[in-house]
């Protein structure tokens, strides 16, 4: 019979000589290095512990409150990134919703329940009362501080809690200093902790770990992801960039750069303190070898004969006030040099001229680590309009990818949420809500009510002119949609945009204003399509005329008049 194991083994010893013949071979095998130790120090990064989230998020934060350069790159993300929040604009699928119904019946149902919840977002969202657990933030704000944390502490938890007053959800954001591990806490049966966040066997997150005081006392608190009865997401983390797969925690955005940052810091305090001394020590006494020193340069400034400098009266020679020294004015000339002394101004070469190139050499290296364009983190424009249009296209790249991950990892959790808990209060109307909210099988209803395009800032072109023209070209050939140019400069669909635009025509219509876009080549009124949908002030206008004419008429009859006259 055949021994299994004594074959494996003799596998194993085979493979084992092989290598060692390969190694024996080659001399070295390749990992990297282009000369032994050309490398360095090789990290694993792959190790659970292989990253001190602490002391980087701690660096990170002391360099954002000492360093300029942290600071100032930090507050110009943040200003391109969120500006004053991103505005939600609710698109149900109304194929998906109400697929009997004709187009036009769709598009009709769409805009009104899109209205309606855009509506009551904004007002929730614009209200801190309402939408911040603290009191503090509009939900504009509540996106500047996530992405603030994130951005310093590499991650943040995202709390959803309800505001009793209202029913409706509040929010609250715990920093990632705050999320440990806790030393007497165990996880509960088949999960696991690490870093604070407590995962299930299959590595998804099921709770975190917050570390707080109580009173005197501190402790650790479980915050789970999802409700245990409603199964609705309570709390969830967001990150600052990109990471491992498996990595649990986030690491600060500058944390590859924080040396870089804190030199450049120093380097330039010390220009600066160069620039001091310049200006406290202008010169110094130069003497040839042998030269015995003269008396005091400055000694015919103290207790002179002649007239005073300041203007006031001449002390006398040996009295006290002579003595003291009189403050020098600019044009004072310095006497009293020995033979072979001579003034010789302080080295002039600091700062250093070349500090500000290097700088921006620095600065560039450390804007496109960031994926953003150097002229954005220094506000520095001198290029030609083809490398400003280029750079404002990298930076658009960058903010439209950021879009897409706040929306996703933030906003839009907030506002499913809102609606959510809006018509499970009453305050909002879905059709068949219950009957397709909470059933897993119904998750095609559900996204399609709850879908929703988010804009942020919709940042003005470098010449809008020439951009102007070359779209409206592009849109001639058919390789462009309208869609795509109301995005580029209004931030809106073109749907929106062109139902905001019905609605201001009919209002300056109603007020009898005209604007030079809707008048034809001879200055009239050119209102070529009519509203899509009735206004109701004017049907009701319309309507009153009508019964105001038909009682005239039915009036006139009664006195036997047979009607209006022809002047009517």
């Amino acid at each position: 019979m055949v021994d299994k194991k004594f074959i494996q083994e003799s596998y194993k010893q085979l493979d084992d000589a092989l290598a060692y013949f390969a190694r024996d071979i080659a001399a070295d095998i390749f990992d990297g290095d282009k000369y032994p130790g050309s490398f360095g120090t090789t990290r694993n990064y792959l190790w659970e512990y292989g990253v001190d989230y602490y002391t980087l998020r701690r660096r990170s934060l002391q360099l954002f409150t000492e360093n300029p350069y942290a600071s100032g790159i930090i507050k110009r993300l943040l200003r391109n990134e969120i500006f004053t929040g991103m505005v939600p604009e609710p698109t149900p699928i109304s194929a998906v919703i109400w697929p009997d119904k004709t187009e036009e019946e769709r598009e009709e149902e769409t805009v009104k329940y899109a209205g309606e919840m855009a509506d009551a977002f904004n007002l929730y969202s614009n209200d801190y009362n309402v939408f911040d657990y603290k009191k503090q933030m509009t939900f504009g704000e509540f996106q500047n501080q996530a992405r603030l944390e994130a951005i310093l502490c590499g991650d943040v938890v995202v709390v959803n809690r309800i505001n009793p007053q209202t029913g409706l959800p509040c929010w609250d954001i715990i920093n990632g200093n705050y999320i440990k591990t806790p030393i007497d806490k165990k996880p509960r049966a088949g999960n696991t902790i690490l870093h604070g966040v407590e995962r299930d066997a299959q590595g998804r997150h099921v709770a975190y770990w917050v570390e707080e005081w109580t009173g005197e006392e501190l402790k650790a608190t479980r915050l789970p992801v999802f409700g245990e009865k409603s199964g609705r997401q309570i709390s969830w983390m967001v990150y600052s960039g990109e990471k491992l797969l498996n990595n649990v925690r986030g690491t600060p955005l500058l944390a590859n750069i924080l040396y870089m940052l804190k030199d450049l810091d120093r380097y330039r305090d010390a220009e600066v303190r160069a620039a001091v001394i310049n200006a406290m020590l202008p010169l110094f006494i130069k003497r040839e070898k042998g030269t015995t020193p003269g008396r005091s340069p400055l000694e015919n400034v103290r207790g002179r004969r002649g007239p005073s400098i300041d203007g006031g009266p001449v002390p006398a020679p040996g009295s006290p006030e002579g003595q003291k020294e009189i403050s020098m004015k600019p044009g004072t000339v310095m006497d009293n040099l020995a033979a072979g002394e001579e003034p010789v101004s302080f080295n002039t070469n600091r700062p250093n001229v070349n500090f500000g190139k290097f700088e921006e050499i620095v600065i560039s290296a450390i804007a496109w680590t960031l994926e953003i364009p150097p002229e954005t983190v220094m506000l520095h424009y001198t290029a030609s309009y083809s490398a400003s249009r280029q750079a404002n296209n990298e930076l658009d790249v960058y903010l439209k990818y950021r879009v897409f991950k706040n929306s996703k990892d933030f906003c839009q959790l907030i506002f499913q949420e809102f609606i959510i808990q809006s018509v499970l209060i009453g305050d909002l109307k879905i059709p068949g809500f219950f009957a397709f909210m909470f059933d897993p099988k119904e998750w095609k209803l559900r996204a399609a009510w709850l879908k929703c395009e988010w804009s942020g800032l919709s940042r003005p072109a470098v010449d809008i002119q020439r951009e102007a023209g070359a779209l409206i070209q592009v849109l001639g050939t058919g390789n462009i949609t309208n869609d795509h140019i109301s995005r580029r400069f209004a931030g809106m669909s073109f749907q929106a945009v062109q139902y905001k635009l019905a609605r201001e025509r009919r209002l300056a219509k109603r007020l009898g204003f005209v604007s030079s876009i809707d008048e034809d080549s001879s200055g009239k009124p050119a209102y070529f399509n009519p509203a899509p949908f009735p206004d109701d002030d004017d049907r009701e206008e319309k309507i009153q005329d009508i019964e105001a004419r038909l009682s005239d008429l039915e009036a006139g009859r009664g006195r036997g008049h047979g009607g209006f006259s022809n002047n009517s």
